[in-house]
């Protein structure tokens, strides 16, 4: 019997299947499956002592809606999206959910603490948090006693409908104007007293970066820098020719230098010697402006002969309109140009101008950073290829812990084991010896004595890395250990004078030092070389 139970279903299955077989078949699968998204509900509270709430949630790929009063007198209810429901509370604290429910079936949910009390709303306090680097924009917090929800009104329109705002959150709003304005907001409860307060505030032009530029990333072996703390820049004859339509005023950011063109129409930077940026594929600048509208950057290559309008010059000028979205104002932009956009230059290996240019011309002041050439494609390093240049120091003013041009301490110890994971050899770069030290996360130096280094003005070390910009160095003494940050151009010798005072401003001697101390444990893993560390005047 079950075999023929069998045989009926299949050749039933086989039936459907033939039937459909020269029909075209439709799948018409949920493109979309899910959950509701930025679910959210609107709040009015009815202020004639009933404690009626009316809720109007929403979501994103909602259908319907599932409302938890918090309070177990009420039954949950369900509603379609768009409709509202509405409830009678007693004075208290309730905690209402609303689940959102998709086509699917996936849900979301949202909550909201909601105060329901007859009282005056009291102790209003709001905040309003305005944006530096955009002042249009403010963000409206507020808090107060016996308030079940507040109305923002932001000033900008006569009949301006408002914005209702929770406790607890936080809404924001973007001024089209510059100008002042009174933003006020009113705490209402389930009683018809409300408590209202006010804050003036002024939407004002950003006339100048209040942060410094962000620090570039590219390794510095791949850079050919003009201007930047970052790197070692090229020598340069000037930043403002004579020719030029533009005044320069060099400033500091935040401890960052940086120049500031003002009036600017065009102005011509000049370097030493011409640049030869034939290995490079990109031309970088940090610019901010509040009010041009064009940016133009021209490359000037004064040909082999290496002299201006000696037959072989070539140039081009790439433009960047604000109005296509090339830049934007009022922030920092990093522009990385290619160089292969500068089709009018038949050589990039020397190049003697940069000339800046700006809309309205005249008009607008430009902020600079950062000029620097970069190779993208460049392959980093795992090693130096050279060694560290040679310590100039007169070995009488010298205390030396490691380096081939003095003589060192024979109980040194430069890889005592405190459990690290660093590795540690001595290897040759050209006949001259120094320290590599692999998979790093800490690393100390036993001087195998104590050294009063007090006679002393400064701690020098030579540092090459490619994998850290920043590495913590520690003096230890027998009054403590202090950490400074050997500051490191990536995949190039670094060479660093510390002075002891650095140390010493820490709170520690340097009467009594026995060891060295490099942590790394913010970056482990990586490997760094050092050479040339003594202490010196």
């Amino acid at each position: 019997m079950k075999i023929l139970k069998l045989l009926f279903a299949l050749t039933a299955v086989f039936t459907v299947f033939m039937a459909c077989e020269d029909e075209t078949v439709t799948n018409y699968a949920l493109q979309d499956i899910s959950a509701p998204q930025n679910v959210t509900a609107n709040f009015s509270i009815a202020q004639d002592d009933t404690g009626m709430l009316t809720i109007t949630p929403a979501g994103e790929g909602a259908s319907t809606f599932t409302i938890n009063w918090g309070d177990e007198q009420q039954s949950e209810v369900t509603i379609d999206a768009g409709q509202s429901a509405s409830t009678v509370f007693e004075e208290g604290e309730y905690l209402v959910r609303v689940t959102a429910t998709g086509a699917t079936g996936l849900t979301s949910e949202y909550s909201q603490l909601v105060t329901i009390s007859f009282r005056a709303p009291e102790n209003l306090v709001i905040s309003v948090n305005q944006s530096a680097s955009n002042p249009a924009n403010v963000s409206v917090s507020a808090e107060a006693d016996f308030a079940t929800l507040f109305d923002v009104y932001f000033g900008e329109e006569e009949n301006e409908e408002p914005m209702q705002l929770m406790p607890g959150g936080s809404i924001s709003y973007e001024y089209q104007e510059l100008g002042n304005y009174t933003i006020r907001v009113i705490a209402k409860g389930a009683g018809a007293a409300t408590t209202q307060t006010t804050e003036a505030i002024t939407v004002y032009e950003v006339t100048s970066p209040l942060a410094a530029a962000p620090s570039p990333t590219k390794k510095a072996a791949s850079v050919i820098s003009l201007f930047s703390d970052v790197y070692t820049n090229a020598e340069m004859r000037t930043w403002r020719t004579d020719w030029s339509d533009a005044s320069l005023t060099d400033i500091n950011i935040e401890g960052n230098a940086t120049k500031q063109y003002d009036a600017l129409n065009f102005v011509g930077v000049e370097p030493a010697n011409p640049i030869d940026a034939s290995s490079m594929t990109h031309f970088n600048i940090d610019v901010w402006t509040g009010s041009a509208t064009q940016l133009r950057f021209k490359l000037v290559d004064f040909g082999p002969n290496g002299t201006y309008d000696g037959g072989d010059d070539s140039e081009h000028e790439v433009v960047l309109n604000l109005d296509n979205g090339d830049f934007t104002q009022a922030t920092w932009v990093t522009l990385n140009l290619p160089l292969s956009a500068f089709t009018g230059l038949n050589e990039r290996a020397h190049i003697a101008q940069l000339i800046y240019s700006a809309g309205p011309a005249g008009q607008a002041t430009v902020y600079m950073d950062n000029v620097y050439f970069n190779n993208e494609n460049y392959v980093s390093l795992s090693a130096p290829a050279t060694a560290a240049a040679n310590p100039v120091d007169a070995a009488s003013t010298v205390y030396s812990v490691f380096s081939d041009s003095y003589s060192d301490p024979a109980n040194v110890n430069y890889f005592p084991n405190w459990g690290q994971s660093t590795t540690y050899e001595q290897v040759s770069i050209n006949s001259n010896q120094v320290i590599k030290y692999g998979n790093a996360n800490y690393e100390g130096i036993d001087l195998g004595e104590e050294v009063d280094a007090s006679g002393y003005a400064f701690v020098h070390i030579d540092v090459w890395s490619a994998d850290y910009t920043t590495i913590p160095f520690f003096i230890i003494d027998t009054s403590g250990e202090r950490p400074v940050d050997l500051a490191v151009n990536a995949e190039q010798w670094t060479s660093i004078d510390i002075p002891l005072s650095a140390f010493t401003d820490q709170g520690i001697s340097v009467e009594n030092v026995f060891q060295f101390k490099f942590d790394v444990q913010f970056n482990s893993g990586g490997t760094f070389f050092i050479d040339n560390l003594y202490f010196h005047n």
